[in-house]
């Protein structure tokens, strides 16, 4: 029966082995984190374009109607409801990943205020000291909080 082990090739220790996985764990605890955060900062990019987006179908909006949209999701409809009195845009209210929920405030005939709304994992978004969490774009180009943008 032949040796169990070489001689000349001893292998890895079981103190080897542990050093080892000890500085793959630290490698891990440093490096996971920075990659969640960066994936979050790149699915904020999909709020910020949705903001966008609306913040266009507004301005069309305006263009045919005497004032902005108050609401965002159902049949884009120029004449308000007598029922709710309020006109709408006929966009979604959800980012096109599904990061955000959008909604709309503050709105006149000469101003609007859209907001994106972080959920599920995206809720956690952060730049800094700032949370990312509500993203905001108003009629004249505003972007708040300024670092997430």
């Amino acid at each position: 029966m032949p040796p169990l082990r070489c001689p000349n090739h001893p292998g890895f220790t079981l103190v080897e082995l542990m050093i080892a996985l000890a500085l793959l764990a630290i490698l891990a605890t440093i490096a996971i984190p920075s990659y969640e955060q960066q994936v979050r900062q790149a699915r904020r990019t999909d709020g910020q374009s949705g903001l966008m987006a609306i913040a266009i179908a507004q301005e069309r909006f305006r263009a045919h109607c005497t004032q902005y949209a108050q609401r965002l999701s159902g049949t884009r409809n120029c004449a308000s409801s007598e029922a709710t009195n309020t006109y709408t845009l006929g966009v979604s209210d959800t980012s096109p990943e599904g990061y955000y929920r959008f909604s709309l405030d503050s709105v006149s005939a000469s101003g609007f205020n859209a907001r994106a709304t972080a959920s599920g994992p995206q809720a956690r978004d952060h730049e800094g000291d700032v949370s990312c969490t509500v993203l905001g774009l108003d009629q004249d180009g505003n972007r708040t909080p300024r670092d997430c943008w």
